[in-house]
């Protein structure tokens, strides 16, 4: 992935100013299809696995009921 317009000193360059082939650009989209993909998929893989019930507290349908409870 070198370009011919670095230089010997230049320690990084940017993507966008860099010159790519055809089977490297190919790379670099697929790369970002994946991980794009794999990132989107996070929500549903965690809430596939996290399948435990919520706690629920009980409604009391009358004022008799409450009471009750109470003595």
């Amino acid at each position: 992935m070198k370009s011919p317009k670095m230089s010997r000193d230049v320690l990084f360059v940017p993507l966008y100013l860099r010159s790519f082939n055809v089977s490297e650009k190919i790379i670099v989209t697929l790369l970002i299809f994946i991980s794009s993909v794999t990132v989107s998929l996070i929500p549903f893989a965690c809430a596939l696995t996290n399948t435990a019930e919520p706690t629920t507290n009980s409604i009391y349908s009358s004022e008799a009921e409450l009471w009750r409870v109470f003595g």
